[in-house]
């Protein structure tokens, strides 16, 4: 794959469901069994990001997403999603902490710059607030650029 993007996502779902009378997290595997009911091959992401911060792999990298079909994104970019619905509540500061090394990781596996990194709702053309009106755009800028510029 030729990636030139880095797509961020959240899942605009709660961070538990019910199943069997208990409270189980929503993690990579429940959102794979949900994309799968919809007729999809896999999960649409190549990460998620957790609540606590801990990252799971999704769709493996050799294969495009099916996360934002505008722009070529599901071809041109990585989807990496957070666990919980931003238009509603705040995103975890270790959330947000693990989204950047992520991103970071990525950045540099794939010779990416800042620039390439955008969130759902900024691809031209898509019709959404994805990750949501609380995600803390300047917060999750600022911890990128000044982690990058650390490292380089």
């Amino acid at each position: 794959m030729d990636w030139q993007k880095i797509v961020i996502h959240h899942t605009a779902s709660p961070t538990e469901v019910q199943r069997s009378g208990k409270n189980v997290p929503v993690d990579a595997a429940m959102l794979r069994e949900w994309h799968r009911t919809k007729g999809w091959s896999d999960i649409g992401y190549h990460f998620v990001i957790m609540p606590d911060g801990r990252c799971e792999e999704g769709r493996p990298l050799y294969r495009p997403g099916a996360h934002c079909n505008v722009g070529r994104r599901n071809h041109i970019g990585i989807g990496v999603c957070l666990v919980g619905n931003f238009s509603e509540t705040e995103v975890p500061e270790a959330q947000i902490n693990g989204l950047v090394t992520k991103v970071l990781q990525l950045m540099k596996a794939f010779k990416m710059s800042i620039e390439v990194v955008e969130l759902h709702r900024d691809v031209p053309e898509a019709a959404t607030e994805c990750p949501g009106r609380y995600f803390p755009v300047d917060v999750f800028k600022k911890k990128l650029k000044e982690q990058n510029d650390a490292i380089r």
